[in-house]
């Protein structure tokens, strides 16, 4: 693993990431386009890139780190709520913000932000590694994670979410791998084309949600700085220290250590939106952490060489 390339290519995310708050800002595109660009990455390209993740899986892949992808995975999102919340306890957020933060150190951006960073760390057969951390992301996401965000709690459940076009295409490309499917050879380059689109696309959906943030507004928010060095810095490190006695390959052991180094989802603001939530706060959220990103991934990705 080379850290400067790490660096290098947190760097290249960012400015890209810049570059759309700078087009936001400048009207040079307008307020729903952010939406609506999110929604075709979501719909589109973002589930090319998983389909197309299972052709550049390498050959010699062991059944076995597939299994123990999934247990992990499974495990991650049973045992964080607990820890969420234990965070929330002792940064001392006000209760009716507790279920927010929960929500944001549950659920990392491992689709918009995590699928390009493990690829430019691990290479393109990583991906179909975080397809399957995110499946389990999807699953959670749209039971727990709407339960935490919504006042309602278990009523505001909407199974039909479950056949989000993220949803089939991460089972899609289970199966594809466990059946041994091939695309024909011009139909995956397809895919693997459009999906290569993700990286730049997401970091400008990014830039452009940030835009409408107040940057002093942002800094002020003092309970983020250690929430970032607990969720970045320290849950990483507590993972490798408890997951290296578990996972015998470093290959999927750095795999799922980046993906749980990722910061806030962007899916917090929307939920945040959707179910009347501090929609402020997760935002400062998602900009602190992803700003902060910068940082703490080539940190992490360097104390894991």
């Amino acid at each position: 693993m080379d850290i400067k390339l790490v660096v290098n290519q947190m760097l290249e995310l960012f400015l890209i990431l810049a570059l759309g708050y700078i087009a936001a800002k400048k009207k040079v595109v307008s307020p729903n386009f952010g939406s609506q660009l999110s929604n075709f990455i979501l719909s589109i390209t973002l589930p090319c890139m998983m389909l197309a993740s299972v052709a550049t899986m390498p050959a010699d892949n062991d059944s076995k780190d597939i299994m123990m992808m999934f247990i992990i995975s499974i495990l991650f999102y049973v045992v964080m709520p607990f820890v969420a919340y234990f965070i929330a306890r002792i940064l001392m957020v006000k209760k009716e913000d507790r279920h927010l933060y929960m929500y944001m150190t549950i659920w990392s951006n491992v689709g918009f932000m995590g699928f390009p960073v493990i690829a430019s760390i691990f290479g393109e057969g990583a991906i179909f590694y975080a397809t399957i951390f995110n499946l389990i992301f999807n699953v959670s996401n749209f039971t727990l994670g709407i339960m935490l965000m919504s006042k309602e709690g278990r009523n505001a459940l909407d199974f039909k979410k479950f056949l989000s076009p993220g949803m089939v295409s991460s089972i899609a490309a289970v199966i594809m791998f466990a059946s041994h499917l091939k695309l024909p050879e011009l139909l995956n380059d397809t895919l693997k084309t459009v999906g290569a689109t993700t990286t730049p696309l997401a970091m400008i959906v990014i830039g452009i949600a940030l835009s409408g943030i107040s940057v002093k507004s942002v800094f002020t928010e003092i309970r983020l700085y250690p929430y970032v060095i607990i969720k970045q810095i320290m849950l990483p490190l507590l993972a490798w220290a408890i997951l290296k006695n578990v996972i015998v390959n470093p290959y999927l052991l750095g795999i799922i250590i980046v993906i749980i180094a990722m910061p806030v989802a962007t899916s917090s603001v929307l939920f945040a939106n959707r179910y009347e939530n501090n929609v402020a706060l997760a935002t400062k959220g998602v900009f602190i952490t992803t700003l902060a990103s910068v940082i703490t991934i080539p940190l992490i990705s360097y104390l894991l060489m």
